[in-house]
């Protein structure tokens, strides 16, 4: 690289720690903006591990990075890239996504949320001719996940197989932000629209963790009860929404045999999936509430069938009601 990137990224967790590291291994220089009560943590630097059925990669350290609280911070600095490591609920949080755009210049602002409305919400202070959209195609989490496990303090990410990073976006930036991650050994693809990429898979994805909240977290009680037919009912509505047109039928890898495959495929990964979803879920729960709201408000408009949403919806209400009250509170894997 000719001349170093400089790039912010919005959120240290664990979206931004691997981001940031195959943007540090491509040679950008990075800063961190995170809320005051991370600081201290984020300043002492990070140590990440890839993850891997077949060898055991050794942990990186990740450093040499700034640090910054406020968008007062970020605009005494010159900026390329805004990475935007947060979930979809943080970034409609408050006004800082307004404040960061106005001391940002032109800088190309990269977004990796999911819901169905965010580029759009985003596009009232980032012009489209700087917004790249991505996705978030690997897996990561603190470790140890549960007590107990072999690793240390740190951050697992782990790229299931075949996985690929997808872009979209004006062609001079989105070359930029592809060419630069894939110097840094990432494996970033370009796609016409990746909003429009994700929006089946991410609508499945939510309501496939909405059912496994009603069943405890738990993959058995998933099959064996109620929630997997619940889920295979609105998943149907969810993908007739997010596509804009009626469908025909239940999506092939929610009908019964390819799911219960699926869930025993789970078992191949380098790590406790069961208790990974359960954790990561629970911490990222408003946006899923948020999006699956969404599914539901948009297929009203466009008067399509939204019953089964509905009561899959109601029913996570009744199963978080039910962990609060149960001796202990709400489960968690830590």
């Amino acid at each position: 690289m000719s001349a170093r990137l400089r790039v912010l990224l919005v959120g240290a967790g664990a979206v931004g720690q691997v981001f940031g590291k195959f943007l540090k291994a491509a040679g950008c220089e990075l800063s961190f903006l995170v809320k005051e009560p991370h600081v201290a943590s984020t300043r002492a630097g990070f140590t990440l591990q890839e993850l891997s059925r077949f060898s055991h990669a050794l942990p990186v350290s990740l450093s040499g990075f700034g640090v910054l609280v406020s968008p007062q911070e970020v605009a005494n600095q010159a900026w390329d890239q805004v990475w935007l490591c947060v979930s979809s609920a943080a970034l409609h949080e408050g006004t800082w996504v307004s404040e960061l755009a106005r001391v940002t210049g032109e800088a190309t602002w990269v977004m990796l949320q999911p819901g169905l409305k965010d580029r759009d919400w985003l596009s009232q202070w980032v012009p489209a001719s700087r917004l790249v959209c991505g996705m978030i195609p690997f897996v990561s989490f603190q470790t140890p996940l549960k007590p107990g496990d072999p690793s240390g303090q740190g951050m697992a990410f782990w790229f299931p197989p075949m996985a690929r990073g997808l872009f979209s976006g004006p062609p001079e930036r989105l070359q930029k932000v592809i060419r630069t991650l894939r110097q840094g050994g990432y494996p970033a693809h370009e796609d016409p629209d990746v909003v429009r990429a994700t929006a089946v898979p991410t609508a499945l994805l939510n309501v496939f963790v909405s059912g496994l909240e009603t069943a405890g977290w738990s993959f058995a009680r998933f099959q064996e009860g109620p929630s997997a037919k619940a889920v295979r009912e609105a998943a149907r509505e969810a993908v007739q929404i997010v596509e804009g047109k009626p469908g025909k039928g239940t999506p092939g890898l929610l009908r019964p045999l390819p799911l219960k495959l699926l869930l025993l495929g789970t078992r191949l990964a380098p790590f406790d999936v069961e208790t990974y979803v359960q954790f990561h879920f629970t911490k990222v729960s408003t946006q899923t509430r948020q999006m699956m709201g969404e599914y539901i408000a948009l297929g009203k408009s466009m008067g399509l069938p939204v019953q089964h949403l509905e009561a899959l919806q109601a029913a996570v209400k009744e199963a978080v009601k039910e962990a609060v009250n149960a001796p202990g509170g709400p489960a968690t894997p830590r």
